[in-house]
C-alpha cells in the first residue's frame, strides 16, 4: 500500500494540512506530513522564502531553500517509509515542492501518483524531462480565480504533465486559491485507483 506524502503551503505547518490529508487516504495508507524548517514572519513556515512577488522566477538563493527542502522531505520519507510506493502531493508552495522532490533520485522510481493542488513548477524543463523516462498518473486542481498562484502559473503544471504524456486528472474549477472540496471524492476515488 503506498505512503502518501503532503506538503504543506506557504505560511503553513504541517498540521494544517492533516484535515485534508487524512481525508483522502485509502485505508491501510500511511502518511508523511514534513514541516518545512524555514520560519515565515507572519506566521508557519516556508519551503523557500524571498522578497519578490510569488509571480516572479526563483532566484540563485531560492533555488538553494528549494534543493535543501527537498533533502529535508526526502530524508524524512526514506526514515518513515523507505521501501514504500508513493504518492506525493502538496498545496501551493507544497505542490511546486512535490513536482522537485519526485524527481530526487532516491525516490524516483517509487513515486506512483502526484496531488498537485493551486501549485506552480519551478523548474519546468526538469519535470517534462524526468516525467517523459516515468511518466506518473496525477491530479491538478488549480482555480480559474487563483491570485496567490495565477491560472497562468497553474496552466505551465498542466501543459508539463501532459507533454509529459502523464495521465491526467483535471480538477480545475472557478474558485480561488484553495482546495475546492465540492471536487475532494474525485481525489479520494482516484487515490484509491492508485493503491489497488
Amino acid at each position: 500500500m503506498p505512503t502518501l506524502v503532503m506538503m504543506h503551503g506557504l505560511t503553513g505547518t504541517a498540521e494544517m494540512i492533516r484535515p485534508l490529508a487524512e481525508s483522502i487516504l485509502s485505508p491501510g495508507m500511511s502518511l508523511i506530513l514534513p514541516q518545512a524548517s524555514i520560519p515565515h514572519p507572519n506566521r508557519g513556515f516556508a519551503w523557500w522564502l524571498r522578497d519578490a512577488p510569488p509571480t516572479d522566477p526563483l532566484d540563485e538563493a531560492s533555488i538553494l531553500q528549494v534543493e535543501n527542502s527537498v533533502e529535508i522531505i526526502v530524508n524524512h520519507i526514506l526514515q518513515e517509509a523507505p521501501e514504500d510506493d508513493l504518492i506525493i502531493g502538496g498545496f501551493s508552495q507544497g505542490a511546486a515542492m512535490a513536482l522537485e522532490v519526485m524527481q530526487h533520485p532516491s525516490i524516483r522510481y517509487s513515486v506512483k501518483g502526484l496531488i498537485l493542488i493551486s501549485g506552480k513548477v519551478l523548474r519546468p524543463q526538469c519535470v517534462v524531462e524526468h516525467l517523459r523516462d516515468n511518466p506518473i498518473s496525477a491530479v491538478w486542481m488549480h482555480g480559474e480565480r487563483d491570485e496567490m498562484v495565477p491560472m497562468y502559473q497553474g496552466l505551465e503544471v498542466y501543459d508539463a504533465l501532459m507533454d509529459a504524456g502523464c495521465p491526467l486528472l483535471d480538477l480545475r474549477h472557478a474558485k480561488g486559491h484553495m482546495v475546492d472540496l465540492s471536487q475532494k471524492e474525485k481525489i479520494v476515488d482516484w487515490v484509491t485507483s492508485v493503491t489497488r
